[in-house]
């Protein structure tokens, strides 16, 4: 049997981690494939991020992680994306939980780069943390991390045959002079699968939120990549699940062109002192 990762595109329903909970659940079994052992969703995708996260986040583990728990034994398949995390009464994470179907919450990744205003808001990760799961070794990050090719390299030697990156992309009035959007969030899926010889999984998330006179459009066009850069299944714009193989066979035969081993870290060792 192959086997086969998922990406559940969503449109978060802002603040209602419950609603968002039975969503997930609603497109999972929407799936119907036995052959998908892996289903991802977006950044704050339980909650939306344009709402009051602090109010809403919970413990992990707690209450929301036991249900997702709950949704992955009944359905029998992995589950990742991401929640506000309560830290103490005055922070919380942007976080990233994994939960098995045997052995319920098995990661929670904490983003270790914050974007812009979470700089003064969110409790900072600090140890990066990669997956030993049904479909291979997965390494996790979070929207603004994807773009340190430093930090993703780095989970790609601690082993990671899978990025996983959950993400809030969008296009907002201060991105879109600058020329962000899907195209520059695709093309960097693909160079990261590339040169890091593995698959991509980027789970983006799609609908309209409103930040006070913000708007923020998220823009969708969740991807998987192979090892090669090339794209093997990519969604457009609303609410969407799209699937691909994950074949790790095909990924050691393309590893013959040895990006990974032909590296000469003497050399960058000695340019950059670390």
């Amino acid at each position: 049997m192959a086997i086969k990762a998922a990406v559940l595109q969503i449109d978060s329903i802002l603040g209602d981690q419950w609603a968002n909970l039975e969503k997930i659940d609603n497109f999972i079994t929407k799936i119907n494939d036995p052959e998908v052992r892996l289903a991802a969703f977006c950044e704050y995708g339980l909650s939306g991020s344009a709402t009051d996260l602090l109010k809403i986040a919970e413990p992990v583990p707690g209450k929301i992680t036991d249900k997702l728990c709950e949704i992955s034994r009944n359905r029998n398949i992995w589950i990742t994306g991401g929640l506000p995390e309560k830290v103490n009464d005055t922070q919380y994470a942007n976080s990233l939980v994994m939960v098995s179907p045997r052995d319920g919450l098995v990661a929670n990744y904490r983003k270790i780069h914050p974007f812009s205003g979470e700089r003064n808001v969110i409790f900072y990760g600090q140890e990066p943390v990669v997956v030993d799961t049904e479909i291979g070794k997965v390494g996790l990050s979070i929207c603004y991390d994807f773009v340190f090719p430093e930090f993703i390299r780095g989970l790609r030697l601690k082993g990671a045959e899978i990025i996983l990156n959950s993400t809030l992309w969008h296009a907002d009035t201060n991105s879109i002079p600058t020329g962000w959007g899907p195209a520059q969030a695709l093309a960097m899926s693909r160079v990261r699968a590339l040169e890091n010889k593995c698959y991509v999984i980027m789970a983006c998330r799609t609908g309209v939120e409103k930040d006070g006179a913000n708007i923020k459009n998220a823009f969708g066009h969740s991807s998987i990549s192979d090892p090669n850069g090339c794209i093997i299944a990519q969604a457009q714009l609303g609410e969407m699940i799209i699937k691909a193989e994950i074949d790790l066979d095909y990924m050691s035969v393309s590893n013959e062109i040895g990006y990974i081993n032909d590296r000469r870290p003497e050399i960058y060792r000695n340019m950059f002192d670390f």
